[in-house]
C-alpha cells in the first residue's frame, strides 16, 4: 500500500513541476521555414484556354520545423489551404495562398508543438461559371480529383526523400496527417476516403454525365485519361494525346494516418468506410457554401449550386458509427472538449462552430487578411468583424481541440488516450484505473486497473492490484523470470503484471502462490464468450517463457487478445469473469516480453559494435525480428521475413546499447548490440 501511495505522490508532485509536453503544448520558441520546395510536377488545366493544352506545373510547398530541434523522427502534417480551386485573387475570396494569415499561423503553432508541417500548393482550375450545373459538377470533381492526386504525391515525396535523399526532413513516415482548410477540406476528406476508382468515382451515379446527348452515361473522371487516384501513372486524353497526369514517386505508399478539416465537405458519403483514418472536424453549423450536414455546395460570391455533398456533421456521424474515431473516446475534462460536446451530439472528433445571430454566413471565422486585399469587400460580406485577434482566437480553439486528438490518432509520446502510451507521471496518477502502457486494459470493470482502489487507496487483497504495479527502481526488468513487463518512459522503470514483491503490505502468498496460477490466451468479442488460443497448463508457473513469447508475437501482429488469469484453474471459469477469486480478464494489444527474460542468443550478429549496418544470421528462417533500445522501447520490427539472414541499416540510430530479438521455428532469442 505504501509503495502505491508513494508512486502516486511523486507522480502528482511531478505534475506540478513537469516540463511542457511535446505534441500537447508549444515546446519550441522559434520555427524555421524553408520555402518553395518542389514536391512533384503534374499537368494543370488552369491556362488551358491560353495554351490549348494542359501544361506541366511544379508543385510547391513551404516546410515548417521547430528551430533547434534534435529529434530525427518527427510526425508530419501536410496542410492544404483554401481558395475555391481557383487562383487568388481571381477566386473572389480574400484567401487562397499557402501564405494566408491563418495558414501561416496554424502551421507555425503546430511546428512549435514539435510537428513538422508542409504547407502545400496544389493544382487549380475548374469552371464555376459553366452554364449548367452538370458542367459545374464535371469541372469541380476533376479539380478535386487532381487535388487528391497532389495530396498523395506530397505523402510519397516525403517517403521518397527519406529513402533516396538522406532523410533531409527527419520525418516519421508512420505518423503522417493531412490537414485541409476550406477547399483544402475537400482534398483532405477525399484523400482520406477514396480508395477504389471504379466504385467511388467511375461508376458512382453522382459523377456520371451524358455530354454527347446520346443517352449513354459516361464517367466525369476517367482514370486512364485523368490518371489513377494516386497520381502514380500517366493519364492521356486519347482524342488529342494531351497528357493530363504525370507519375510522381509511384514506388512509394500514399498512406497517411489521420485527417483534420476546417470546413469543406466529402463528395459522397459512400466513400467513407469502416476502418479508415480518425478524423477531426471543425465546421460552422450555418456555413452557406459547404453544408454542415448534407446539402449542396454553393460557389462563393456567385452563389451557384454545384453538387450535393456530406459536411462534417454527416461524415462524423458515420465515422463514429463505424468506430473510426474510437481512439478519442478517452478524452474528457478540458474546456475545448466540453465546448465541442455541448453541440456535437456525442460524435467524437467533431467541433461545431456555432455562429451568433447576424454572423450565420461566417463560414471561416479563423481567417483574417490585410485591408488592401483585392477581395476585401467580398470577405467582409461574410466575415464583417474580421480581425487578427478574432482569427487567432479561433486558431486557439482549433489548435487545442486538435492537439490531444492528433497525438492520439498518431499514437505519439505523451498522448492522453486510453489506447496510447503513458509517458508522463501525471498520466500514471490520473489514468491508472483506465490503462497502463497502452498494452493492458481492464475489461468490463474488472481487473486491477478498473478497481477504484487503485486511485482511492483502498486495500482489497482480492483485487491484488498492488502486486500488479510493481516498479523495479533500477530500471531493469523485474527478477520474476517470465512475467509480462514493459517500460514506463515517464520514470524509466520497468513494470510487470505479476511481481515478486508487493511493496511490503501484502506478501505474494497472500494473493497468489508460485506454481498454482495458470494462464490462458483467448480471442472473442470481449471478456465474455472467450475462445481459447493458448494455454500453459503443462507448466503452470512463472517460467514458461515460450508461452509469453508466443503472446508477444501474436499481439504484435495487431489483433486483440484476452489474457485470463485465474488463481485456481482456468478450465473452471464460467462466462462471467469476476475478481473475487483473483480472476482477471485483460485485453492485450502489442505486449512485449521483457528482453532480459528470453533465452540467450543462438544467432550470429556482426559487426558488433556496429556503425552503419549490422548483419544477423539466424541459421534458420526468421519469422520476426524486433529491436529494443536501452530503455526497453521497441525501435523497429519486421514480420514475415522468411529468410535466415537480414542486414539492418543502423546509420540513423543513436549511439548506444540495443537488444536484437529474433523469432524462428525454434523459439525466441536475443542478444545485445552496441551502435557507435
Amino acid at each position: 500500500m505504501k509503495k502505491i501511495f508513494t508512486l502516486l505522490f511523486f507522480a502528482l508532485l511531478l505534475c506540478a513541476v513537469s516540463p511542457a509536453q511535446r505534441y500537447l503544448e508549444e515546446v519550441f520558441d522559434d520555427v524555421t521555414v524553408t520555402t518553395n520546395i518542389t514536391y512533384g510536377m503534374n499537368a494543370t488545366v488552369i491556362a488551358y484556354q491560353l495554351f490549348g493544352e494542359a501544361i506541366p506545373e511544379l508543385l510547391k510547398l513551404d516546410f515548417y520545423e521547430p528551430a533547434g530541434d534534435t529529434e530525427t523522427d518527427r510526425p508530419l502534417i501536410l496542410y492544404f489551404h483554401t481558395g475555391n480551386f481557383l487562383p487568388h485573387p481571381q477566386n473572389g475570396s480574400p484567401g487562397g495562398l499557402r501564405t494566408d494569415s491563418s495558414v501561416v499561423e496554424l502551421c507555425t503553432r503546430m511546428a512549435r508543438m514539435g510537428y513538422v508541417v508542409a504547407s502545400c500548393d496544389y493544382r487549380l482550375g475548374w469552371n464555376p461559371l459553366a452554364p449548367t450545373q452538370e458542367e459545374r459538377v464535371y469541372s469541380l470533381i476533376n479539380a478535386a480529383y487532381r487535388g487528391v492526386q497532389d495530396c498523395r504525391t506530397a505523402v510519397r515525396y516525403f517517403r521518397m526523400a527519406e529513402e533516396e535523399m538522406g532523410d533531409p526532413y527527419h520525418i516519421d513516415t508512420d505518423r503522417i496527417a493531412v490537414w485541409g482548410q476550406g477547399t483544402g477540406g475537400y482534398i483532405a476528406f477525399s484523400s482520406s476516403t477514396i480508395n477504389d476508382y471504379l466504385t467511388d468515382v467511375g461508376t458512382n451515379p453522382k459523377f456520371l454525365w451524358d455530354p454527347d446527348g446520346d443517352g449513354i452515361p459516361q464517367p466525369m473522371v476517367i482514370d486512364f485519361v485523368n490518371g489513377d487516384i494516386n497520381g502514380t501513372g500517366f493519364g492521356v486524353n486519347p482524342l488529342d494525346s494531351d497528357t493530363l497526369c504525370y507519375a510522381n514517386w509511384p514506388e512509394y505508399s500514399s498512406e497517411f494516418h489521420a485527417m483534420v478539416n476546417m470546413g469543406g465537405a466529402m463528395g459522397d458519403l459512400g466513400w467513407l468506410e469502416d476502418g479508415q483514418v480518425p478524423m477531426i472536424s471543425f465546421h460552422a453549423t450555418t456555413d452557406p457554401f459547404a453544408p454542415y450536414d448534407e446539402g449542396t455546395v454553393i460557389v462563393p460570391v456567385l452563389n451557384l449550386p454545384v453538387v450535393d455533398v456530406a459536411g462534417s456533421y454527416a461524415v462524423q456521424e458515420q465515422a463514429n458509427t463505424f468506430g473510426n474515431n474510437e481512439v478519442f473516446a478517452g478524452l474528457s475534462g478540458d474546456n475545448y472538449t466540453h465546448a465541442a460536446n455541448a453541440n456535437n451530439d456525442g460524435f467524437e472528433g467533431l467541433y461545431p462552430l456555432v455562429r451568433p445571430v447576424g454572423s450565420e454566413a461566417d463560414s471561416a471565422p479563423w481567417e483574417w487578411w490585410a485591408p488592401d486585399n483585392p477581395n476585401n469587400a467580398n470577405g467582409l460580406a461574410t466575415n464583417p468583424d474580421m480581425s487578427a485577434e478574432k482569427g487567432r482566437a479561433f486558431c486557439d480553439t482549433i489548435q487545442w481541440y486538435t492537439a490531444p486528438r492528433l497525438a492520439c490518432a498518431l499514437n505519439l509520446p505523451n498522448n492522453p488516450c486510453s489506447g496510447g502510451p503513458l509517458n508522463d507521471p501525471c498520466d500514471l496518477a490520473f489514468n491508472i484505473n483506465e490503462s497502463l502502457g497502452g498494452a493492458i486494459n481492464a475489461q468490463n470493470g474488472q481487473g486491477p486497473f478498473a478497481n477504484s482502489n487503485a486511485t482511492t487507496g483502498g486495500n482489497d487483497p482480492s483485487s491484488g492490484w498492488e502486486c500488479w504495479l510493481e516498479p523495479n527502481g533500477d530500471g531493469d526488468a523485474p527478477s520474476l523470470d517470465a512475467s509480462l513487463w514493459f517500460t514506463f518512459e515517464g520514470d524509466g522503470n520497468e513494470y510487470n503484471i505479476f511481481s515478486d514483491n508487493c511493496g511490503g503490505s501484502l506478501s505474494q502468498a497472500d494473493y497468489i502462490e508460485e506454481g498454482d496460477t495458470q494462464f490462458a490466451l483467448y480471442t472473442g468479442d470481449d471478456c465474455n464468450n472467450l475462445v481459447p488460443v493458448l494455454c500453459n497448463d503443462d507448466s503452470p508457473d512463472f517460467t514458461d517463457t515460450d508461452f509469453f513469447s508466443e503472446i508477444s508475437v501474436l499481439t504484435a501482429a495487431g489483433q486483440t487478445y484476452y489474457l485470463l488469469v485465474d488463481g485456481f484453474n482456468y478450465t473452471e471459469i464460467d462466462e462471467t469473469v469476476g475478481i473475487a477469486d483473483g480472476q482477471f480478464c485483460l485485453q492485450i494489444t502489442n505486449v512485449t516480453v521483457g528482453v532480459n527474460e528470453i533465452p540467450a542468443a543462438d544467432f550470429l550478429m556482426f559487426p558488433n559494435p556496429a556503425n552503419d549496418r549490422v548483419t544477423i544470421n539466424a541459421k534458420e528462417n526468421l519469422s520476426a525480428l524486433e529491436v529494443f533500445d536501452a530503455t526497453g522501447r521497441l525501435v523497429t520490427q519486421f514480420r514475415g521475413l522468411g529468410s535466415d539472414i537480414i542486414t539492418l541499416n543502423t546509420a540513423a540510430w543513436e549511439a548506444g546499447m540495443y537488444t536484437i530479438k529474433i523469432h524462428t521455428a525454434s523459439g525466441a532469442s536475443a542478444s545485445r548490440l552496441v551502435v557507435e
